[in-house]
């Protein structure tokens, strides 16, 4: 009786550590594979914005057309994605862009 005790007691304790374990392994790979789409991600709004470019001369409208398109990639990849994160770098990108193409500007 007392092994089968020792035993329980070895095999709980080793559950009880791995499963923790486990679920912080868990955490680590969904947050890779995320990291990983993320280039993808940036090169498909960067994309979709020069897309839009040519197609809308209004830039709320430019706007609102990337973020529906990439809302709607992203749920066709089952891949989830933080609207609110994607229109701060449109934002962003946008402003980048505007500051690299006047110093373009002036450079001529």
């Amino acid at each position: 009786m007392n092994l089968w005790l020792d035993f329980a007691i070895t095999v709980l304790t080793g559950l009880t550590i791995a499963i923790p374990l486990i679920f912080k392994l868990i955490e680590y790979v969904k947050k890779l594979i995320k990291e990983k789409n993320w280039n993808s991600l940036l090169n498909m709004i960067m994309d979709y914005m020069a897309t839009a470019e040519k197609k809308f001369s209004d830039g709320a409208t430019r706007k609102e057309w990337v973020m529906a398109m990439v809302e709607a990639s992203s749920k066709n990849i089952n891949y989830d994605v933080d609207m609110k994160i994607i229109s701060s770098l449109i934002d962003n990108l946008c402003d980048m862009t505007k500051v690299i193409n006047n110093e373009v500007k002036n450079c001529r």
